[in-house]
């Protein structure tokens, strides 16, 4: 959801869900919000969730961009394997 402040840089707010491949069980979920014109970051979005997440070598785990809205805590949630989304368990 795109948001600003009157005259001021635009705000993208994405997420990046870190998954197992196999179950597509949730192990991280990782927000950033980018500003137009703002500096390129030194690290992508999906590679900064993998490391934020630390997961352990005996885990085949894979990173997907979803809509922000679509990560809520209040429910239960997974990667549906075949469409790469969310869906609830």
């Amino acid at each position: 959801m795109p948001q600003s402040t009157p005259g001021g840089a635009v705000a993208r707010t994405r997420a990046h869900v870190v998954f197992d491949a196999t179950t597509g069980a949730i192990l991280h979920v990782h927000h950033t919000v980018e500003f137009e014109g703002g500096a390129p970051q030194s690290e992508a979005p999906e590679d900064r969730a993998r490391r934020m997440a630390s997961v352990g070598a005996d885990i085949d785990a894979e990173v997907v961009e979803v809509d922000p809205s679509d990560v809520n805590h209040h429910r239960p949630i997974k990667i549906d394997l075949h469409t790469r989304g969310v869906v609830a368990q």
